[in-house]
């Protein structure tokens, strides 16, 4: 048993040669919905968050040690999947085997049912599972939105010192046709985190069910923010952003 203490579309300006003697500089065009509120290179958002158990988590507190968020649903299909076919289980495993001490967090943004009954529903599927690790509960989507979480799952990497090394993919195997024996980016990374090398790829297409957002004044009901394919293939990242 794993126990842890747990388009917007803009024309882009044409830029003469005389306006670039002048400095001007071609627009962003970015889609806005698109960019990240926290880049990977930079300080994680803090957080404060309660569990499923009634206890408090910050960010603050597993300061050197790597944290691992997995932004979870216990209804969604690719959640079922990723746990159910023994993969999630077995990077718990391994994470605890791994000579980095490494915190692994679930959090919940879903608000598509009563809060009282989504944290209990996902006290529950621990409990099947004879795993203990906590759930944070995010109804308010105010963490996930801070961290653009976008699926469930969707896997973000903290170092020892606070920053966001890692988000994106849980695997390539959306589909969990490998099962158990997926390779990880989770464990990828950690292990790059070890050796003292650069974590890459950094960014990899989130997979899986879009988070249910709260929409504001409306909670409860949910709302699809997450924009990635559902149940597309993560492909792998160059290390960059989002495009």
């Amino acid at each position: 048993m794993f126990k842890a203490i747990a388009t917007l579309s803009i024309t882009a300006l044409v830029v003469t040669p005389a306006l670039a003697q002048i400095g001007v500089r071609p627009l962003d065009t970015t889609p806005k919905e698109d960019k990240k509120t926290v880049e990977v290179g930079e300080q994680a958002p803090a957080f404060e968050l309660v569990d499923q158990n009634g206890k408090t988590h910050t960010l603050q507190e597993y300061e050197g040690k790597i944290v691992v968020l997995e932004w979870f649903n216990e209804t969604c299909p690719y959640c079922k999947g990723t746990w159910g076919s023994g993969l999630i289980p077995k990077l718990l495993t391994d994470l605890q085997e791994h000579k980095a001490e490494v915190v692994y967090l679930a959090v919940n943004s879903s608000t598509n049912r009563p809060e009282d009954k989504i944290v209990e529903s996902g006290k529950e599927f621990l409990e099947e599972f004879e795993i203990e690790i906590p759930i944070l509960n995010d109804y308010n989507g105010k963490v996930g939105r801070a961290y653009k979480a976008r699926t469930t799952p969707h896997m973000f990497v903290i170092d020892a010192e606070g920053i966001l090394v890692y988000q994106g993919a849980l695997s390539d195997d959306s589909r969990s046709k490998e099962g158990a024996e997926a390779d990880t980016h989770i464990l990828r990374v950690v292990t790059q985190i070890d050796a003292g090398e650069e974590v890459s790829p950094s960014y990899v297409q989130p997979w899986g069910c879009p988070v249910k957002y709260a929409r504001d004044g409306d909670r409860g009901r949910g709302k699809r923010d997450g924009k990635s394919g559902r149940g597309g293939k993560g492909g792998r990242g160059s290390g960059s952003s989002p495009k």
